[in-house]
Formats: C-alpha cells, structure tokens, sequence
C-alpha cells in the first residue's frame, strides 16, 4: 500500500516502457516508440509545460505563439490539423492573408525553439497540413496518463483490484495538474481540460474506493481530501471521508466534515445534504458501526 502523497513523479520515457498486460484496444492516443534512432520529444502538459528532446530541456521559447502551436499540434495528431484549421483556432477574427502570415511567423518561432537541439525540422508541411517532423517520436504524459486510466478501469471490472490500484496510482503521478495549467484564459485546450479533469476526479474516486475496501483507511483518507478539495459537492467523496475518519477513532472530525458538505452544498447549489448524508451523520452521532 502506498499513499498518493508519497507517491514520486515517474521518469517521463521510462514509462513508455513499462511492460502492460491489458488490452491495448481500449486506450487511445498512445504514440508508440519503433524507431530507437529517432529523437525522443517528452512533452508535459499536465501542469506546467515542459518539453525534453533527448533529455535536453526546451526552455527558451521566442515566440509564445509558437509555444501554443506546438502544445496544439502534439495533441492533434488523428488526423494533423489542416492550416485552416489552425488559422481559425488562433485568429478567428483575422483576414485569411492575415493569419496565415501569421501562422508562419508562429512556426518559424517554433522551429527557433529547437534550433540548437533538433537534428531535423520539429514541425512540417505535408499535403496541406501541419505536423511534428518523421525523425521525431512523442512521449506525452497525457497520452500516459489515458493509458492508465483505460488500464485501471479494464482490471477493476475484471475483478483484480491490486492490479487496477497500481495502474491507478500511475495515472495520478502523471497529473501535476490541470492540462495546459499554465493557459488558462486559451478556448481550444477548454473541453479536454474539462475530459482529463473528470478522469483524474474518477480515479481518485475508484482508488479511495479499492483502499477503503481493503481497509487502508488512512490511504483513502488522503484521496477522499484530493477529491473534495477539487469537488467540495461530491457527497460520496465526504461520505467515505466520513466512515474512514469514524473507524480510524475519529468521529469528531467525520461530523466535521459532515458540515464541511453542508456548507459547500449550501454555498455552492443552494441545496441541503442528501438524505443518505445526513443518515450517516446520525449514525456517527450515535456512535453506531458504519
């Protein structure tokens, strides 16, 4: 049993490597490695950016547009966006002569942020569309992360709960954070910040469920903080939050947290507890087994 504040971020390509035994069908995105000739690009977006071709850091950017095309083109891969596609993603409300200049310049500056390490073009044009250059293979944490998730859920709903809590557990040391954490105010990035958002709340949901289920309280204690910290609404997140503070001699902090949801329910929707809710607290209050 390991608990997730404990839990150290892993080498970004060493997972790549990691030997899987789950069904490879039901992950998606996943660039595989082929060619060990190639350079490696490892790119983080969960969280902070940062970016490794053959573990030397990308760190200087000259353009911040630039920046924000690479982000977009490592996650729009099936199929490569098209310059259209691009021009209307970044300047929607420029002239068509306007914008694809403008796209040039952003991926001339893209191009410049890898000058010096890149032993080919890092981003090209092919039939009318952008992509990352041939000689070039993708590690992405995202990529990674969905990985595990996929991985996690297919165990779980197989029966091998062990399994399933170790692959969840490397999903979240992949999220530092919220995807592209550091562009908040970009629209693109919005709907699949919102999809790995949900995704990371499930996990921390099903691995709090699997410790508290195999009596690891102090394990799920700390997922169950994770996920009403980021969801002060999730009653099922305070209600297993309150039986693991009660059997680990603490009722006192389970009533406290009881209020901790009736005020968030109050502030936030308006609503009281659910009924289920405010019968565990009764329960606790009596001192009865829950």
């Amino acid at each position: 049993m390991s608990l997730i504040a404990e839990t150290p971020a892993p080498a970004w390509p060493a997972l790549a490597a990691r030997s899987r035994s789950i069904d490879r069908s039901a992950l998606s995105g996943l660039t595989l490695v082929r060619d060990p000739a190639a350079q490696l690009l490892s790119v983080q977006l969960l969280g902070r950016l940062r970016v490794r071709l053959d573990d030397v850091p990308v760190e200087v950017w000259p353009s911040s547009r630039g920046r924000s095309l690479f982000k977009y083109l490592v996650t729009h891969r099936d199929p490569w966006p098209r310059r259209e596609r691009l021009m209307d993603a970044f300047w929607p409300e420029a002239a068509p002569a306007a914008a694809r200049n403008s796209l040039n310049v952003a991926v001339h500056g893209l191009r410049r942020a890898f000058r010096d390490t890149a032993r080919g073009p890092v981003v090209v044009l092919e039939d009318g569309g952008y992509r990352l250059g041939p000689q070039l293979r993708l590690w992405l944490d995202v990529d990674e992360f969905e990985h595990h998730v996929a991985g996690g859920r297919q165990l779980e709903a197989a029966g091998v709960p062990a399994g399933a809590a170790a692959e969840y557990e490397r999903a979240l040391a992949l999220y530092q954070g919220d995807f592209l954490a550091d562009d908040p105010y970009e629209e693109w990035p919005a709907t699949t910040r919102e999809h790995l958002l949900l995704d990371y709340l499930d996990v921390l949901d099903r691995l709090g469920a699997i410790w508290f289920d195999r009596h690891q309280y102090g394990a799920s204690v700390a997922l169950c903080r994770l996920l009403v910290e980021r969801d002060p609404c999730r009653e099922d997140g305070h209600r297993r939050l309150m039986r693991c503070l009660t059997r680990q001699g603490q009722p006192h902090l389970a009533l406290r947290q009881f209020q901790a949801c009736a005020d968030a329910l109050d502030r936030d929707l308006g609503v009281d507890p659910d009924p289920a809710t405010v019968a565990l607290a009764e329960q606790i209050r009596r001192h009865r087994p829950v």
